[in-house]
């Protein structure tokens, strides 16, 4: 019997590793299945205890959220598990029987055209269904997609570049980027904050390979590389290869654009632009890569019937949602037992079921019910359901618009939290976020309360907000103003004093 994981899952062999740990093959001994395991050693990226504890933390959060994708172009993620001594975590995932892009690659050189729209099509379409929670990948690339044998492509390691990435400053302190040089973008490489546009970018560093069978930029060094993708225009890959369409070449010329904005602005739109060069149900089938899976035959065979001899897919039963006893007060209850328990979103979803007895009980404009989708919201936001948590702030916002304007302290909390979803969901850059923040603080500011609590929670939010935006000055100038401040008004265990003091320290201010 190998290694024996949380008493669950036995170790049977390796499939591969990386930069960011192994990849194993397990087992499942109490549901009868194979496993994929992603083993992370804690020391290799936080040498103290203090840092290992931030680790093991931002681990089971991002875990959490990983498994939220719920799309089969994601392996599902089945649990995550840190082991008895605390010097590795796991992730156990779905095992897929197929092989990675890059090996796919590496045998075929370019790709029929078919063939790699379809392997962008479908990775298109899992970015679409993680931005909306939102997660962004950070380090989307070959070696991160497979290729299964039916021909459905999966995305993988969603949440661990973000868990390393949030956390280089305080864990890894090796002052290297994160990622992966021939598919990084120019956001990434300046250390500024990325959203799901970095991962269109990464996209279509794939693209031009798959068609053109080379890299996009490739140089001697990480540097250089990281170089010609901060200053030199990609080669147009009709240059490259004639018989790639046009409409494509330009789709890939605008995904590779150097700023952000430029990008399209969606993965949903880049599944529609390829959309047009996608097989048709009952085409003939596509010439693909000798012994390789054929990723066009999802489109050509939409949601197929099972083959002759497959063991049956047995459809898993939803249980119903829990009843709570005692109402409001009974569920108010229970939702402090599952923030204490960190079980957030199930904090949610226990408020969520009495809101209408909030409205018939205190009306549609009251501050109970108002106060209500506040702590739903922060549960959202704590599971990092942030789409949720966005719509809860904005109900809460429309509330108190209702109830007389934003002016209030409930008012600007809410706008504020909101601001914070946004930059989150990508729909605000990191700049449009401050300069919103700006503004709320000046009608603070003009209100009297400089000093006061409302005022100290949208500097803390401009603190978190301005290292992205790539403005070293401004943001080591007023993340040390804030510092100084904090230090006269918050005593020395006051975890916002203890934040904005790591950030100051992280700026070297």
């Amino acid at each position: 019997m190998g290694e024996i994981i949380d008493g669950r899952y036995e170790i049977t062999g390796a499939l591969g590793a990386g930069g960011m740990g192994q990849v194993l093959l397990g087992y499942d001994v109490v549901l009868d299945r194979p496993v994929a395991i992603k083993r992370i050693a804690v020391r290799q990226f936080a040498s103290r205890d203090d840092l290992a504890e931030e680790f093991v933390a931002r681990f089971r959060r991002e875990a959490r959220v990983t498994a939220r994708i719920r799309h089969q172009g994601v392996p599902q993620v089945f649990d995550a598990v840190l082991d008895a001594r605390a010097d590795s975590v796991y992730l156990v995932m779905e095992h897929v029987d197929g092989v990675t892009l890059r090996d796919y690659l590496s045998g075929a050189g370019e790709l029929p055209i078919e063939c790699g729209v379809a392997v962008a099509a479908q990775i298109a379409t899992v970015l679409s269904h993680a931005h909306v929670l939102p997660v962004v990948h950070r380090d989307l690339k070959p070696a991160n997609v497979l290729v299964a044998q039916d021909g459905t492509v999966k995305v993988i390691d969603f949440g661990i570049a973000a868990l390393l990435d949030g956390s280089t400053s305080r864990i890894t302190r090796t002052g290297s980027v994160l990622g992966t040089a021939a598919y990084m973008p120019p956001e990434l490489i300046n250390g500024q904050e990325v959203g799901p546009r970095a991962d269109l970018y990464a996209l279509g560093c794939i693209m031009h390979e798959m068609f053109s069978g080379r890299a996009v930029f490739a140089a001697q060094s990480e540097f250089d590389t990281h170089n010609r993708h901060l200053s030199e225009p990609p080669a147009p890959l009709r240059t490259l290869r004639r018989e790639v369409p046009l409409a494509i070449e330009q789709l890939v010329l605008e995904l590779l654009a150097k700023d952000a904005v430029d990008r399209p602005d969606s993965a949903h739109t880049v599944y529609d632009r390829l959309l047009p060069f996608l097989p048709a149900p009952g085409a003939p089938e596509t010439a693909v890569p000798a012994g390789g899976p054929d990723p066009t035959r999802i489109f050509r065979r939409p949601n197929p019937p099972a083959e002759v001899g497959a063991e049956p897919i047995r459809p898993a039963r939803r249980p119903a949602g829990p009843t709570i006893p005692g109402g409001l007060p009974g569920a108010a209850a229970r939702y402090r037992e599952l923030i204490d328990l960190g079980r957030f979103a199930q904090a949610a979803e226990v408020l969520a079921t009495v809101v209408d007895e909030a409205v018939q009980r205190f009306g549609p404009d009251s501050p109970q019910l108002g106060d209500l989708h506040r702590d739903i919201a922060t549960a959202y936001a704590h599971s990092g359901e942030q789409r949720r948590a966005l719509t809860e702030w904005e109900r809460v916002e429309a509330i108190e618009v209702r109830a007389g304007g934003l002016t209030s302290r409930r008012g600007w909390r809410a706008r504020v939290a909101a601001v914070q979803c946004r930059a989150e969901l990508g729909e605000l850059t990191a700049t449009a976020a401050v300069d919103e923040l700006y503004r709320l603080y000046g009608e603070i500011r003009s209100a009297g309360d400089e000093f006061g609590a409302d005022a100290l929670q949208v500097r803390f939010a401009l603190a978190e907000l301005l290292p992205g935006t790539g403005d070293h000055t401004r943001a080591t100038r007023f993340v040390g103003q804030l510092r100084d401040d904090l230090a006269v008004l918050r005593p020395a265990d006051d975890p916002v004093r203890a934040r904005v003091e790591s950030l100051a320290a992280e700026l070297g201010c």
